[in-house]
């Protein structure tokens, strides 16, 4: 992707079906609406990649490109959390609607989380 942001080994994803119904669900807790159709899915091999935080799960860009780490293309929170940005168009986590509204950060959500290594004392990042 010509986006400023090109991690290591990143190829296009068409989105599981899941997907649809996980937007769905995050434009009803956080009241906002958008294109699921107009956001290009990366995935990146690996369990995380670099991004602005560090090493991160995931990650979302301006022009609507979300990037997910190939371990974590499963997990609803990771997934969720980077639709949020995209529906609001911005990075950074306002609160609402990430925590109240959308538990959609490690500390608030309360779902499984698939893609957690079970030797892992901390997550990584979502950006």
């Amino acid at each position: 992707m010509a986006c400023g942001f090109d991690p290591a080994g990143e190829k296009p994803m068409d989105a599981p079906a899941v997907y649809r119904e996980w937007w769905a669900k995050t434009e009803a807790c956080s009241g906002l609406v958008g294109d699921f159709d107009r956001v290009q899915w990366q995935v990146v091999p690996g369990h995380s990649f670099t991004c602005s935080s560090g090493a991160c799960a995931g990650h979302w860009e301006p022009g609507h490109a979300i990037f997910i780490a190939g371990d974590w293309t499963q997990s609803e929170m990771v997934v969720r959390h980077e639709m949020l940005h995209d529906l609001l168009n911005r990075s950074g986590h306002p609160d609402p609607p990430f925590g109240v509204g959308c538990p959609l950060t490690w500390a608030t959500w309360s779902g499984s989380v698939v893609g957690l290594r079970s030797d892992s004392s901390r997550s990584s990042p979502i950006d």
